[in-house]
């Protein structure tokens, strides 16, 4: 029997099962308006454009995705991807001086080393989500109210660390993250992708984190199960936090500054794409391979717009229609499946 044999019956039903998704005719039709209104929508260098913004919106929305697994919300992931990188900068900085050199230089650049920064970032993404998490687990505190107040904190404390001043960030090896290529793909393309990969591994593929549909679906029924429900929601925030931190690194990395005004109404984007992707509000229901699609289906909407020569407000305003409508009707596919 050959391979093909073998193979067609699984695949079959897995391509019967992708053409019945809306969101995969959304993407075919947003490619093919692209293609017939723009000579430049389907060129390489637009395609690698499209690559980059998919990799910074994916990881917010990959840590989205797992909050919003257990039926809670993470409004505080834009703010925290630009205050983790300024921590990082911020500490180095301090830290030069006690080892005799002078990392800050002239006109606000960052000239030291550039691998304790990340290091620091994502070591503050995590601890700033798990923070949440313990605050929204263990203390009751309502995610919304929560999140909210650690976005405002994390705003102001970014103005507080720059003095409302950018820092301009030196270093080959972020150059590297935020420029180079790897066979043709952007670097930070294929980070986005290795944390998608984990992250279907770990959601979909394990036991532990079936726990999070388990706890979005029915929390008491979990608890009853002997599920430690706290636990497992200070683990998604943390996750969230260190997606924030990475898509703050790839954001930086690109930009090759940091400042504090950087990445206002992302949490809007990362929930938008999230719920385009099939995740539940209310929890329970979602995957990483459907926030990837939401992801290519957001990012290629907006790319065409730009390329339309749309203005970033009715761009927002674009977001804030997409969001609703999402929204909507993700309510009504849930009751017609409670139906």
């Amino acid at each position: 029997m050959s391979v093909l044999e073998l193979s067609t019956p699984r695949v079959a039903p897995l391509l019967q099962g992708a053409l019945r998704d809306p969101i995969i005719w959304l993407i075919l039709l947003i490619f093919a308006v692209g293609a017939l209104t723009s000579e430049y929508y389907l060129t390489a260098l637009n395609i690698e454009n499209l690559m980059r913004s998919i990799a910074v919106i994916g990881l917010l929305s990959l840590g989205m995705t797992v909050v919003l697994l257990t039926g809670r919300i993470d409004l505080s992931v834009a703010a925290l991807m630009i205050f983790s990188v300024i921590v990082g900068v911020v500490v180095m900085a301090e830290i030069g001086p006690m080892l005799g050199s002078r990392w800050l230089v002239r006109g606000n650049t960052y000239a030291g080393p550039i691998v304790p920064v990340i290091l620091i970032a994502l070591t503050t993404g995590i601890a700033v989500g798990a923070l949440n998490g313990i605050g929204v687990a263990y203390f009751k505190v309502a995610s919304f109210i929560m999140t909210l107040v650690s976005l405002t904190a994390l705003r102001g404390f970014n103005y507080v660390l720059t003095n409302g001043h950018p820092y301009y960030l030196k270093a080959p090896l972020y150059s590297w993250i935020g420029d180079s290529k790897i066979v043709g793909i952007p670097v930070s393309f294929v980070i986005f992708l290795l944390v998608l990969l984990a992250l279907m591994g770990f959601v979909n593929g394990s036991m532990r984190g079936g726990r999070f549909y388990a706890i979005g679906g029915n929390e008491k029924a979990a608890l009853y199960a002997g599920v430690k429900t706290q636990r497992y929601v200070v683990l998604a925030y943390a996750i969230s936090g260190l997606c924030a931190a990475l898509a703050g690194i790839i954001f930086t990395a690109r930009l090759k500054s940091v400042d504090a005004p950087l990445a206002a109404g992302y949490e809007l984007t990362a929930i938008a794409i999230a719920v385009i992707g099939g995740t539940a509000l209310a929890g329970g229901i979602g995957s990483p391979w459907r926030t990837l699609l939401g992801s290519i289906a957001f990012a290629a909407g907006l790319n065409l717009l730009a390329i339309w020569g749309v203005g970033t407000w009715y761009q927002n305003l674009a977001i804030g229609v997409v969001l609703i409508l999402s929204v909507g009707l993700s309510k009504m596919s849930r009751k017609k499946t409670q139906a």
